[in-house]
């Protein structure tokens, strides 16, 4: 098991008139090979959540007396978790990452994960050529060019560079997508599920797009104030309206055509979820298949 949760619970302000309960009794699971979604409505844990499982957020032992958080094998319910071993296995992209963006080159700011773990120059450099070319960037144009000098979305692959320089274990989504036009939003999920197969083999994404999700993910875990309303399948999930409806979140606009079009008589299956999947429904109804 890459990420096992049990009984997590966190509390903002603790012991003040403003305390709120971020996390509520919170178990769950993630296995090597997972596309993870966590969904839910803005406030309902999800940053909170996944900011415990690389660290950023410790666990409150205090309020947490039978929880248990393992991440990578590593206990983050220790007194002493060992989180240097942990950054080196969990890798984050945040929104917005090109804003952390900082060294004079490129080389350089892909480079400062590698060369913080203490590896030779040699290796260093071997990291952050392949990382470079895994973003679908050329390394010789562009390795000491400085980062602010590049377009958006160079910049944006950039970062994502120097997360998987590192190499970890489990990569972390959080809104990758946040701020790009459709187009540069399709290049990075497809970015990310190629780094999935080939480099990370697990992956957590936060997200309010459904249809990213319905694309991407194998699992989604919905929250819903603080706790977990379910685990299900992106097929599963989807066949759920009035939970996804009840929550304010939007269902994956190829579901959605899917259901009105089978509401108004159309033998399309409702439960669709990718643009090949509704295609291929329709004419195979329009060419006989199902006449």
């Amino acid at each position: 098991m890459q990420i096992e949760i049990r009984s997590l619970s966190y509390i903002y302000n603790p012991k003040t008139p403003f305390g709120k309960l971020a996390l509520d009794d919170i178990s769950l699971d993630v296995e090597e090979g997972d596309f993870f979604g966590i969904i839910g409505h803005t406030g309902s844990g999800k940053s909170t959540l996944v900011s415990h499982i690389n660290a950023l957020t410790r666990v409150q032992l205090k309020y947490n007396k039978n929880a248990v958080l393992k991440v990578c094998g590593i206990d983050l319910c220790a007194k002493k978790p060992d989180v240097k071993t942990l950054r080196e296995k969990v890798g984050m992209v945040f929104q917005y990452p090109e804003y952390q963006l900082f060294a004079d080159t490129v080389r350089q700011d892909v480079g400062f994960g590698p060369k913080n773990l203490g590896l030779g120059e040699a290796e260093t450099e071997e990291r952050v050529r392949a990382a470079v070319a895994r973003v679908g960037l050329d390394y010789d144009e562009i390795a000491e060019r400085s980062p602010f000098e590049l377009s958006g979305g160079q910049k944006r692959r950039v970062a994502i560079a120097g997360v998987i320089a590192m190499r970890p274990e489990v990569l972390i989504l959080d809104e990758p997508t946040a701020g790009l036009d459709p187009e540069g939003k399709k290049e990075l999920l497809a970015l990310f599920k190629r780094l999935q197969r080939e480099a990370c083999p697990t992956v957590v994404m936060v997200s309010h797009n459904m249809d990213e999700v319905a694309e991407c993910c194998n699992k989604v875990a919905v929250m819903n104030e603080g706790k977990i309303a379910g685990v299900f399948s992106p097929r599963e999930l989807f066949t759920r309206r009035e939970l996804i409806k009840g929550m304010g979140m939007e269902m994956p606009s190829v579901t959605e055509l899917a259901y009105y079009l089978a509401e108004g008589g159309v033998p399309v299956d409702p439960s669709c979820l990718t643009e090949s999947e509704l295609v291929d429904g329709l004419l195979n109804i329009y060419s006989g298949g199902d006449k």
